[in-house]
């Protein structure tokens, strides 16, 4: 339900008593068909409150960051914190702003925060200069930025909550055309696949690796590009609607997901079983942990970029799956049966 007041506009579905007094603000733009909200004074407050918060963790980094905390970043990456803060925020206001009826449920709220939490853990804290001294640390850091940080944020499916959160003139610019026509392509399931085969494979190359691990900003543009890549992958893929509204259909879905398993596994598992030390740079900066060999290190970090994403490419065909079944009980139960019209009960679905 929301309440009017001239100027004002207040979100009061089930939201705490001390909350609602925070969500009123000026708008400047609604929708009331589709549920969205224009920018509002809130919404000022937050990215503000936002801006400082960056701006003073980045200048503490430059100037005391030996007196900094563990979760302080060792290299302050601005969009990255950007991009957490805001998609964090905007999906809490969604969340505030929802009927009871239309909330998700509560495991995907907690999927969708711990996907966030993920890749702000594996790159604005001190696990980054970990990353960057143990070649299976860096192998852990970009599979959860690549792969676990965006299966959860696509498996919590939490786009109904964010197009209540973010601001409805920010919606019409990302739906510009020249946005929203080149998204539509490197969107479809296959193309999503192969951009994330190709970014995976690129960076783990020897001499990209060695040039990125010296070089801060490639080194940000590598964390950058894997999270884009594994969000572009994973919210093409296991998309949980029908199609239409989907684009293209469940199987187009399943076979992309899990076929793609099989590059990365050629790629992981010969990094993981070969001899040869590829990635020499561990030894040149110091390994953080010397009594790990350079071969065991490297058949550690292969593994972590082989078992884990594999899991993950599998368990597509299960909650597509369960996608099919929860659309089609859902069809039924809103299927209208003529009057006169006998129903039959098929034995082998138990319908």
């Amino acid at each position: 339900m929301r309440i009017q007041v001239p100027g004002l506009s207040l979100c009061v579905t089930a939201a705490p008593t001390y909350i609602r007094p925070m969500l009123i603000g000026r708008e400047f733009q609604k929708n009331e068909v589709n549920g969205t909200r224009g920018f509002d004074a809130i919404d000022g407050c937050a990215f503000l409150a936002i801006l400082v918060t960056g701006a003073f963790i980045d200048i503490a980094n430059r100037l005391v960051p030996a007196d900094l905390p563990l979760i302080a970043p060792f290299t302050f990456n601005a969009p990255i914190f950007l991009g957490c803060a805001l998609f964090a925020y905007w999906y809490g206001r969604g969340l505030i702003c929802s009927a009871g009826k239309d909330r998700p449920a509560v495991w995907r709220m907690v999927a969708y925060f711990t996907g966030i939490a993920l890749i702000y853990g594996a790159t604005e804290t001190r696990f980054e200069y970990l990353a960057q001294h143990m070649f299976f640390l860096n192998r852990l850091q970009q599979v959860a930025l690549g792969i676990f940080a965006p299966f959860l944020l696509a498996f919590a499916w939490p786009l109904e909550s964010l197009t209540r959160g973010i601001p409805a003139n920010l919606q019409a610019a990302a739906r510009h055309p020249f946005i929203a026509r080149p998204l539509s392509i490197v969107a479809h399931p296959a193309a999503a696949a192969v951009i994330m085969i190709i970014t995976t494979d690129v960076w783990l190359i020897p001499a990209v690796d060695f040039a990125s691990m010296l070089d801060p900003l490639l080194y940000d543009l590598m964390n950058l590009s894997m999270i884009l890549a594994g969000l572009l992958f994973w919210f093409a893929v296991i998309d949980p609607r029908p199609c239409p509204p989907c684009r293209h259909t469940y199987l187009t879905r399943m076979a992309a997901g899990f076929l793609s398993m099989f590059p990365q596994i050629a790629v992981a598992a010969t990094i993981a079983l070969s001899t040869t030390d590829f990635y020499d740079f561990y030894a040149l900066c110091g390994r953080l942990y010397p009594s790990i060999s350079p071969q065991y290190d490297q058949m550690l970090g292969g593994i972590i970029q082989w078992i884990p994403p594999g899991m993950l490419n599998t368990a597509v065909l299960f909650i597509l799956l369960r996608a099919i079944h929860a659309n089609e009980e859902k069809a039924a139960k809103q299927m209208v049966i003529p009057a006169g019209s006998k129903i039959v009960q098929a034995k082998w679905t138990g319908r």
